[in-house]
């Protein structure tokens, strides 16, 4: 089974508690002296460490760890401070966006997006995809195809995050906040379009324009999911 580590708690004495997400389902396992320097196993306390992972009985709430092979960890290679950041971003993400039995929707999302993130594309790119991807996730995607209120889909003005999405000059009025130019308005849609994280369209926004939209991502997180991305403010102070 492969799987992405979120977090660990330990557990008696040096034995480890992992608290993963499969392709399908959350997975919790037990891993004997986890946190003992001499074990092979010291890297699956890495969080967003893919592994393949076999258990030596399922039946318990917490299975035990029987073998487990290293696919690829973030922390391996030398990385800058905003690499760090976005991990921070991702695990965030994962554990504050959604249920425990719900976080496995992003299984594939988290690895694409940590690939992306070694192989050094835009990083704030990367982080405005994964948020557009688990806004979705979430259930408040936003409308991005077309005008919120009357379903229009020429002669767009604005973006209203109140109302959840774009917005069209027949429907413009005073209570709809136009803040943001049309190309930040574009590359919402942009994002929300994006079929993956190669950000080969990157170049066309500015870092001004992406840290406004990833700005205004958080709020409306925070609106209309509940929850604060609070290590989203280390990507743009």
């Amino acid at each position: 089974m492969k799987i992405i580590v979120l977090s660990q708690t330990k557990y008696k004495e040096n034995d480890v508690i992992y608290d993963a997400i499969s392709e399908t389902e959350n997975v919790s396992f037990k891993a004997y002296r986890g946190q003992d320097s001499k074990s092979q196993y010291l890297w699956l306390n890495n969080p967003l460490t893919i592994a393949e992972v076999e258990f030596a009985d399922r039946r318990y709430k917490h299975p035990t760890l029987k073998e487990a092979k290293l696919i690829s960890s973030p922390m391996t290679d030398k990385k800058s401070l905003e690499y760090f950041y976005c991990l921070n971003v991702v695990t965030e993400i994962a554990n504050k966006m959604f249920q425990t039995e719900e976080r496995y929707v992003l299984f594939k999302d988290i690895e694409e997006s940590i690939n992306a993130l070694k192989e050094k594309e835009d990083y704030l790119m990367v982080m405005l995809i994964l948020l557009a991807r688990a806004i979705k996730a979430s259930g408040a995607e936003l409308e991005v195809n077309s005008c919120v209120f009357c379903g229009a889909k020429t002669d767009i003005v604005a973006f209203s995050f109140a109302d959840g999405g774009f917005v069209c000059r027949n429907c413009a009025s005073d209570s709809v906040v136009a803040d943001l130019t049309p190309l930040q308005m574009k590359l919402i849609r942009y994002i929300f379009k994006s079929p993956d994280y190669s950000c080969k369209a990157s170049d066309m926004f500015s870092k001004e324009d992406k840290i406004t939209i990833l700005k205004h991502l958080s709020e409306y997180i925070y609106d209309e999911v509940g929850v604060s991305i609070s290590s989203i403010q280390t990507l743009y102070k």
